[in-house]
């Protein structure tokens, strides 16, 4: 059955109808408590029914019409009103239908169509402060979120339907000998212990200046890159990777890419005097990564708002497969800093909001972070110190939101103590990738080799590393 809604008076008796089926099939009681509220109902009188209806389910009572009519009775103040009346009436009057989910539709859409409505008005009439406008902004989008993400979907589910659902995922996996269910990397040992980054997740990397954390940023962007345009090759997806970068232009990091790709060294000093082979490769780099779905958002001034925006904004054109944040701490938030400004909370409502774009959007985001010098006073010898996941600064809402926490830090083999200054100085320094909180997989360190001159991450083989060709890492 079709119906349109236009106004109250042709939402009411929809209301009175499923106030009336609910009361005589359990199937419609469980279906409309789980997607509707008593603020849904326009009718008063039903709203109040349907609390007491909700109130009993969550007390795990029976609801019927006698248990509703003592609940009433007991309340002396709903007597007034003549509820057993109107309850009576309506369970008396109930018709069998199939047509309790559209009731349940057509509610819920009046609902939001009024809250818009309301909001409007309240945009309409407020006062905007120009001071606090981007305060304002913030409030104004999180709430008009709130609005149109308030139909409830049937999250609950048997066990039975999850096995089924889990069974057919596995076998999907097994037929396209798919080794890695989310985002990968592109270093085998990294996607082994994480599986990719999962849709949802919100995973730290976090480091000292200077280990490279920026540069596996742009490794982890790439390799995803390439995996969404294979994949496009054989089936269109539509699929992108997306960077905010708030601290290093768009050309800078491109710079990086080409040089990474190219294993040429790209520095200033160089470029004007690259070689024919050098220069040829690249320009094979530049034209092979202008193909790739890479997006990237270099405004120094971002807020988490803009991300938040920005993001919503992209993902309603194409699917995005990963979003790096480089970095936390040069990101902005709405309020303007005062005698009460505390980045602390500032941080955790970064890490908070983040993690709730990553779930609602069904996207990794790859958050980098800076490390506190506490790890530097625990050890003489500060390339080997071992970050811990207090080490986290500024906040420890971000090691309790995030799905994943990873760290970078240089490490000295055995037989180079004694020869830090030399690492240091070092074209390729030895770095350990340590997974330190994983929520869905193990934890564990990974050696990598970073070759700074050109910007690029690879994974250590058994064997020493004799040239960057026997070495295993993005082409």
């Amino acid at each position: 059955m079709a119906y349109s809604v236009t106004n109250n008076q042709l939402i009411e008796p929809i209301e009175q109808e499923l106030i009336s089926e609910i009361l005589n099939d359990q199937a419609v009681m469980e279906e409309a408590i789980l997607k509707l509220e008593p603020r849904d109902f326009v009718n008063k009188h039903m709203a109040v029914v349907f609390n007491i209806i909700a109130k009993l389910h969550s007390d795990a009572k029976t609801v019927s019409e006698h248990t509703i009519l003592n609940y009433i009775s007991a309340h002396t103040e709903m007597q007034f009103d003549d509820y057993e009346m109107i309850v009576k009436t309506l369970a008396n009057k109930f018709v069998s239908t199939t047509d309790f989910q559209d009731h349940i539709d057509l509610i819920k859409n009046a609902s939001i169509k009024r809250q818009l409505n309301d909001f409007a008005s309240e945009i309409i009439n407020t006062d905007m402060d120009i001071t606090k406008f981007n305060e304002l902004l913030f409030d104004f989008q999180n709430r008009m979120a709130v609005i149109t993400s308030a139909k409830r979907s049937n999250k609950i589910a048997s066990i039975a339907s999850i096995a089924q659902d889990y069974s057919r995922d596995l076998q999907r996996v097994m037929s396209h000998d798919e080794e890695v269910t989310g985002t990968p990397t592109g270093f085998g040992l990294i996607d082994a212990k994480t599986n990719g980054f999962q849709q949802g997740d919100l995973i730290i990397l976090a480091a000292r200046p200077g280990v490279g954390k920026t540069a596996l940023a742009l490794n982890f962007l790439v390799n995803a890159a390439k995996d969404c345009k294979e994949r496009a090759e054989k089936v269109p997806n539509n699929e992108i990777v997306l960077m905010f970068s708030l601290e290093m232009s768009s050309k800078e990091l491109c710079n990086r890419m080409v040089s990474s790709w190219s294993m040429v060294e790209l520095s200033s000093s160089k470029r004007s005097k690259l070689g024919n082979i050098d220069y040829q490769s690249v320009n094979s780099a530049i034209d092979a990564i202008a193909e790739l779905p890479i997006y990237i958002d270099d405004d120094s001034s971002l807020t988490i708002m803009d991300v938040q925006s920005k993001i919503k904004q992209i993902a309603m054109e194409h699917k995005i497969k990963l979003v790096i944040i480089d970095y936390l701490g040069l990101l902005k938030g709405p309020t303007i800093h005062n005698n009460n400004y505390n980045r602390q909370v500032e941080v955790a409502m970064f890490s908070r909001t983040l993690k709730q774009i990553a779930r609602l959007n069904e996207i990794p985001i790859l958050v980098l972070a800076q490390l506190n010098r506490n790890m530097e006073q625990r050890s003489k010898k500060a390339d080997i110190a071992k970050p811990m996941l207090s080490d986290l600064r500024d906040s420890g809402a971000i090691e309790q939101d995030a799905d994943i926490v990873t760290f970078l830090s240089k490490v000295v083999p055995e037989e180079l103590e004694g020869e830090e200054n030399n690492q240091k100085e070092s074209a390729t320094i030895q770095v350990e990738y340590n997974i330190a909180k994983n929520r869905k997989g193990p934890t564990g360190s990974i050696n990598l080799d970073f070759i700074r001159t050109i910007s690029r991450f690879e994974e250590k083989r058994f064997a020493p590393l004799k040239g960057i060709n026997e070495t295993k890492g993005y082409n």
